[in-house]
């Protein structure tokens, strides 16, 4: 999505529809995610909440309609900035989110489109069901 965002936003293009999907069709996959001990033990997710175990996978197909704002009919959201990185390799092992990259992450995004984290309305949170990744 972030690139079509700059796509849009650089002129090459004037709308886009990114789609995604993820299929759980493999169960190798999810024994891996099982024995990587990421997966929820009693079959439910509870992001932020201390006796959580984990997170659940299903299969999922999402599509988002971009375009600029002077050339829609209806605005449902307002796309201000994207950002993402990695946080490479760490002892602890690839569960294990690191706090340092995650705050660059934010430093830069808000310095880099120009907004106040107290000018959010809406803020989508990253959340694994487990206390390390919470």
């Amino acid at each position: 999505m972030i690139d079509a965002y700059r796509y849009i936003r650089s002129g090459e293009c004037d709308t886009a529809i990114v789609v995604t999907s993820n299929l759980c069709l493999n169960p190798n996959v999810n024994y891996g995610f099982y024995c990587l001990g990421v997966l929820s033990s009693d079959g439910y997710c509870k992001p932020f909440d201390e006796e959580g175990t984990g997170y659940m996978r299903s299969d999922s197909v999402a599509a988002v309609f971009l375009q600029k704002a002077k050339n829609a009919k209806r605005i449902y959201a307002t796309f201000v900035y994207g950002k993402t990185n990695c946080d490479g390799f760490k002892e602890e092992g690839i569960t294990f989110p690191s706090s340092k990259m995650q705050t660059l992450l934010l430093e830069e995004f808000y310095e880099e489109c120009g907004i106040s984290p107290t000018e959010l309305s809406y803020l989508e949170a990253h959340a694994t069901g487990t206390i390390a990744g919470d």
